[in-house]
């Protein structure tokens, strides 16, 4: 995606913090913003200094990620972090190990959930259909009462046996709340797979979880993820994740149109 040439140019040195309006894009379950700016946004912490942030991202070069930065910057996401620890560049490496761990080990709580291109089509008089994966019988039973009120269908599975087996119907499903801790696989191991599949590759996934770190929810960005919700989530904010990625949310604010 092509980048709007920024009018402030930032340094490696430089650590940045959200602002109000960024935790909103982290919080609101609802964002406009590109894949690649909503994958800074996770990892801004008001401690990370551009050049430790940019080799957290995979695939994003550095000079993408300065010409990220400075978008943000512009559109007030992010503002100069006040009081942030002492940082040396010479200690940053490569891989950014120090990043890394700094972002394993904070717990993080969002509610992200991105339009997507295009809304899927539904077939005159047919119902969206959804899979809810979690091992919780009280999760799925809540999950599906909230889903069915919005006059959906809904399948659930609690292991990675009955994923497999409820993603053989013919149909794939319109959306998948996939929890992140399965007792027998892992949430992003399936995830990962779906996106490899030639037929459910574009169906929407929300990733759900009972806790997480940046570098959890950065993680499923990566690897396709479509929303990120973390437990406990309230019912108005989970909901209108699901409305945003199947293109059901409200009119997006122009002023973060087109960016």
């Amino acid at each position: 995606m092509a980048i709007a040439a920024p009018h402030t140019r930032i340094a490696d040195t430089d650590v940045f913090a959200l602002t109000l309006s960024g935790k909103a894009q982290l919080g609101d379950a609802h964002s406009t913003l590109p894949k690649e700016a909503l994958e800074l946004l996770v990892v801004v912490d008001g401690r990370l200094s551009v050049a430790e942030l940019a080799p957290l991202i995979p695939g994003m070069a550095p000079r993408d990620a300065h010409d990220w930065l400075e978008v943000l910057l512009e559109r007030g996401f992010i503002a100069p972090a006040k009081g942030r620890e002492a940082l040396d560049v010479l200690e940053f490496t490569s891989t950014s190990d120090r990043g890394l761990a700094l972002l394993q080990r904070h717990g993080y709580y969002v509610r992200i959930a991105r339009e997507p291109k295009a809304p899927r089509p539904l077939r005159a008089g047919a119902r969206r259909s959804v899979l809810v994966v979690d091992d919780d019988p009280d999760i799925c039973r809540l999950l599906s009462m909230y889903l069915r009120l919005e006059d959906m269908d809904v399948v659930t599975a609690g292991t990675g046996a009955e994923v497999v087996a409820a993603m053989r119907r013919p149909a794939p499903f319109d959306l998948v709340l996939l929890d992140v801790q399965l007792p027998d696989v892992d949430g992003f191991l399936i995830l990962a797979k779906m996106r490899e599949h030639p037929l459910l590759k574009e169906v929407p996934v929300i990733m759900l979880t009972a806790s997480a770190t940046r570098a959890a929810v950065l993680k499923g960005l990566q690897l396709g993820a479509d929303g990120y919700v973390t437990k406990p989530f309230q019912q108005d904010a989970l909901m209108k994740a699901v409305h945003t990625v199947l293109g059901l949310a409200e009119e997006p604010d122009p002023a973060l149109a087109g960016h």
